[in-house]
């Protein structure tokens, strides 16, 4: 599953890059919000990860950012987001990636987020720990106050002030690319995430920060699930701290 899950997100990584300064911008909804962008990229991309997936694994359910919803009542569960960070694509920044997660049941085991423009490709399976272009890597052991807090969705500017999350850590950045975020805690180059739980965003980074020896919950520090309200991914040492700021 892992090796056809690694050629699925290359395949769609050479697509975004074929598009990627060259793109036509596109909203979803009448207002502007760099939430709403779409791109010929996306639907290209989604179309190539849907494909293998489908020929390889055709009695599985797959559910994709952007089309692509397909419930066959199986116990597997594929959640794609085809391009991460597609504000930062379309203005020519290379922070955007493919976010592929599997899904048993309830539970993330298996995730690859692959980022064509960097180079760089992060994967884990449940029991397995963690790489990044095939060297294993782990959480920081960084404290709060050194912390790097990537504040995303609802969790933006106000609400971190608010909960006075941003006076406690080290660092507050906000570059709207959840697969990225997700990967610099696995790597420890970060240490907190919050954000909402959005399954086309979270699968794969939940089972790669967790075989990293992060700590994946909700807000409440109930332990994630495909269920959850919200999600707070860590290095784990400032995780307990978070949850009493929350």
């Amino acid at each position: 599953m892992l090796d056809i899950t690694i050629e699925a997100a290359k395949e769609a990584g050479k697509i975004l890059m074929k598009h990627y300064g060259k793109i036509q911008i596109e909203f979803k909804g009448e207002y502007f919000d760099a939430a709403s962008i779409l791109t010929q990229a996306d639907i290209d991309s989604e179309k190539k990860i849907v494909e293998i997936l489908r020929k390889n694994f055709p009695s599985h359910n797959i559910f994709s950012e952007e089309e692509i919803q397909e419930n066959k009542g199986s116990e597997y569960t594929w959640y794609i987001d085809p391009l991460d960070g597609t504000s930062n694509f379309s203005r020519n920044i290379p922070l955007f990636g493919i976010s592929i997660g599997l899904v048993k049941g309830n539970q993330s085991i298996l995730g690859v987020l692959y980022f064509p423009a960097l180079n760089l490709l992060v994967k884990a399976e449940k029991g397995k720990g963690a790489f990044a272009n095939g060297e294993k890597i782990s959480v920081s052991n960084r404290q709060l106050k050194e912390s790097l807090y990537y504040s995303g969705g609802y969790h933006k500017g106000k609400f971190q002030l608010e909960k006075s999350i941003g006076d406690k850590v080290g660092i507050v950045k906000i570059i709207d690319a959840s697969s990225y975020e997700f990967a610099q805690i696995a790597m420890g180059d970060a240490e907190l995430y919050i954000l909402d739980n959005v399954l086309h965003d979270v699968a794969a980074g939940v089972i790669i920060v967790k075989e990293a020896g992060g700590r994946v919950t909700d807000s409440d520090g109930s332990e994630w699930t495909v269920e959850s309200k919200d999600i707070v991914a860590s290095n784990k040492v400032i995780h307990d701290d978070i949850i009493k700021l929350l």
